[in-house]
């Protein structure tokens, strides 16, 4: 015996039936005794809920809701039966109708839907449905009966909810069953007390009418038809990633089923798991997949970890106060309480002091829980015994699910570890010691962000996403799309996506909801985009709340900057080419990096320093490593050092100047080169890594130009003047030539002190055969101190710069792997 139950999208039209006639035939030929369930059709129990709700009040409206059901089901007929068999089914259809209209005119003549006469309208929806898949089935399998399954299970009156009489019901399904072989199509949903009055079984009402004849006749299995393929992992409304879990237990769906997962309920599984049928989900629409089965044993096909469910609209109710603790009866009182008012219990945490309790219930409860608590525990609030009673709403439950779990240590980190990460705050935990499921709460509005995050550390985690947010899109920014796309196929072997959501520019700026097509992104930035503004960049990237958010700045502005506390105070992480924030005042410094250190969210900046050259983090390896730094001597400049390794005398220095500026060697405007200052916040950035307090103003910094060539008012301008300093500059360069040595621009910093100069170093000094826009720096530290430690390199360029940005964005990745 075998109980097959289809839900309502799998009868929802005509196409859909035929889908289900034909799962029923292929089964019925192997199986002699087959029990079909069948729900009202998609829709159709909504629409008599909200017919009830109006029957008092729009009469003209009940009729018009009864004749749309008819031509509904009529029009079923007329697709599916034979024109010689239609006039009987279709009189039938037009009988039960009427039926409904008769109840429906009479409730609207005393004025009222009393609860027996709302299950009776609910009833209607099966008995369509179901009498339609009759019809439909006894035309191809002769032996195809159909029955009311009011005749074959009995209740009590608890109408919307009653409870069914196992004892007689199981004797009456057993003994019509006997009678009856082959295939039987049943109405799901509905039953009848003793008295013989409607009456429905309560939410999945039909998945339990399936449970109840598969108990009272020892089935083999018990198949939920559904529109998906099987009970998933998440919730795929949320979970793009979502998959169908092969194998679960009982305890398993049970957990999950109270807990959201709307494909099994609890009441499902009641009678099956005491007579340990194994209940198979599957999907109408794709009925060749495995779907989901449910029986004594776990599975092992997702690991630990079976499924994420989670449940919305949750409030928490906190009782607290000291005259709790070591005080008998208090958690009775209080579940006493609201058991009598019917309130349920979704979670309980209780803190081991026994200084709070605090319990989960359904947000529209709250207010009426509060104002019943507060009652019951009025003498130990005025006694001050109890401190407060008070709740706070607009909350989630996550609940993590798996028998595999048990006794294994570490789970718990895969757990919380990624929801700290990614600034989602937990505000309760509940576990028991089955250690069947962990249950924590959350902000509502992280609820998606915490399903994904989850889902990606429990179940995806060979492959880990970020999400990146790009301000600038110039040379650099161009590159490092560039490179993202180019690499993809090689990050993913690493178990690492890229996906950019976001581009911005100073003119333009577009946001997706879906990754962004790298190879396509000037078109859609030039012709979808919007006006250009980075503070709604930011807003709108954070209200996007993705998890594993990197937010790249490839620009040279202020800007950016300006917006990464917000960014990190959302657990954003920074990838920085720009320099700007780690050259501002040591308060604002140290101010942001404090920030990133509290929120633990990543902020990489290896670029400012070196371009691609390992500078920062080889500092940052030293200082961990308990060295110290005595000492940096640093050619940070590509473009000095070009202009002083190429220098030879034979030309002046301005020509070398203008040669360098018509190659793109110096920036636009020189004087942004010459000055030094580009240096000197490179110098201030590594004396501040190295934990020395320093301001920019305070490191001593030498121009190569003069004061009159710095202050002309245009470029032109300023290459006449510069010409006064070629005679000085050629004196320079032959006062060094002259003892062997050569000049460089060099930043020093020593004893807490800094500056940027031309020096001159001799045939031994590292800096004196540098080349081009070679950069270096030589690390002189404990460890380090009779041979120092020299990092050397190209120190410029889109490439390298590129790419140390590119690197800097897998290492963030790299850590949350961990």
């Amino acid at each position: 015996m075998r109980i097959l139950k289809f839900g309502g999208s799998s009868v929802a039209d005509t196409d859909q039936i035929k889908n289900v006639i034909s799962i029923v035939k292929q089964y019925s030929s192997a199986n002699t005794n087959l029990a079909v369930v069948v729900s009202a059709q998609s829709g159709v129990t909504d629409q008599l809920v909200e017919l009830c709700g109006l029957i008092p009040f729009k009469r003209a409206y009940s009729e018009a809701v009864i004749k749309e059901l008819e031509q509904r089901h009529l029009s079923n007929i007329k697709a599916l039966l034979h024109v010689s068999q239609q006039p009987a089914a279709m009189a039938e259809i037009m009988v039960i109708c009427n039926e409904l209209a008769d109840i429906t005119k009479g409730a609207s003549m005393v004025g009222e839907v009393t609860a027996r006469t709302h299950d009776l309208i609910l009833s209607f929806g099966e008995r369509l449905s179901a009498f339609v898949l009759f019809q439909a089935l006894k035309s191809e399998i002769k032996n195809a009966q159909f029955v009311d399954s009011r005749v074959l299970i009995k209740t009590d009156m608890s109408f919307g909810h009653a409870k069914v009489n196992f004892e007689l019901s199981n004797k009456l399904i057993k003994d019509y069953f006997e009678e009856n072989k082959g295939l039987n199509i049943v109405t799901g949903f509905i039953a009848s007390s003793t008295e013989g009055e409607t009456t429905t079984l309560g939410r999945s009402g039909s998945d339990y009418t399936a449970a109840i004849l598969g108990a009272a006749l020892n089935a083999d299995a018990i198949e939920i038809w559904t529109d998906v393929d099987g009970v998933m992992t998440a919730d795929p409304r949320y979970v793009k990633e979502a998959q169908s879990i092969r194998q679960l237990s009982y305890s398993e769906a049970m957990e999950l089923s109270h807990f959201g997962a709307k494909v099994i309920f609890p009441a499902t599984m009641q009678p099956a798991m005491a007579k340990q049928i194994p209940i198979h989900v599957k999907n109408t629409f794709n009925p060749t997949h495995n779907g989901t089965l449910i029986c004594n044993e776990s599975g092992k096909d997702t690991g630990l970890i079976k499924g994420v469910a989670s449940l919305k609209n949750i409030c928490l109710i906190n009782v607290e106060g000291s005259g709790m603790v070591g005080v008998a009866g208090v958690s009775a009182r209080l579940f006493h309480a609201l058991s009598e008012q019917k309130i349920s219990v979704i979670l309980i945490s209780q803190a081991s002091s026994e200084h709070s309790i605090c319990i989960g219930i359904m947000q529209d409860d709250a207010e009426k829980a509060c104002l019943l608590l507060r009652k019951t525990f009025a003498e130990e609030l005025f006694a001050g015994l109890i401190s407060s009673v008070f709740y706070e709403g607009e909350l989630a439950i996550i609940a993590v699910v798996g028998e595999n779990m048990r006794k294994l240590p570490g789970v718990s980190a895969r757990v919380f570890g990624p929801l700290g990460r990614n600034g989602i705050n937990v505000k309760a935990i509940s576990q028991g010691s089955s250690e069947l499921n962990i249950s924590i709460v959350i902000q509502q509005g992280d609820l998606q962000k915490a399903l994904r995050v989850l889902h990606q550390s429990l179940f995806t985690y060979d492959l880990l996403k970020l999400h990146l947010y790009i301000a600038g899109t110039g040379k650099i920014g161009v590159k490092l799309i560039e490179m993202i796309e180019s690499q993809s196929e090689f990050l993913v072997s690493q178990k690492i996506a890229l996906k950019v959501r976001g581009i911005c520019n100073s003119r333009k700026m577009i946001i997706s909801e879906d990754d962004i097509i790298v190879n396509n992104w000037k078109a859609l930035l030039e012709n979808d985009a919007e006006t250009a503004n980075l503070q709604s960049f930011v807003e709108k990237s954070l209200l996007q709340n993705m998890e594993n958010s990197v937010f790249i700045d490839v620009t040279a502005s202020d800007e950016p900057v300006k917006q990464y506390n917000k960014l990190l105070s959302n657990n954003v992480a920074i990838v920085a080419a720009n320099k700007r924030a780690n050259t501002q005042s040591m308060e604002q410094y140290n101010l942001l990096h404090n920030s990133a250190k509290k929120r633990n969210t990543p902020f990489l900046y290896e670029t400012n320093v070196g371009a691609g050259l390992p500078v920062i983090n080889v500092l940052r390896s030293l200082m961990v490593s308990g060295d110290k730094v005595m000492k940096i001597e640093a050619v940070l400049s590509g473009t000095m050092n070009y202009l002083l390794s190429e220098y030879n005398g034979a030309i002046p220095f301005t020509e070398l100047v203008k040669f360098a500026k018509n190659n793109n060697y110096t920036e636009p405007d020189p004087r942004d080169d010459l000055s030094g200052m580009d240096v000197a916040r490179k110098c201030l950035i590594l004396a501040r890594e190295c934990g020395w307090s320093m301001e920019l103003e305070e490191i001593e910094v030498e121009s190569l130009m003069s004061s009159e060539a710095a202050k002309a008012k245009d470029v032109p301008a300023f290459f006449e003047e510069l010409k006064n300093y070629d005679k000085i500059f050629q004196k320079r360069f032959e006062d060094a030539e002259a003892k062997g040595k050569r000049i460089r621009y060099v930043a020093n910093i020593e004893n807490g002190k800094a500056k940027v100069s031309v020096v001159e170093v001799d045939e031994n000094h590292p800096f004196y055969n540098l080349k081009g826009a070679e950069n270096c720096i030589s690390l002189t530290t404990k460890y380090y101190l009779q041979y120092p430690m020299v990092i050397k390199g190209p120190g410029a360029g889109v490439n390298v710069t590129s790419a140390g940005v590119l690197a800097d964005i897998v290492r963030i990745a790299e850590g949350l792997k961990r």
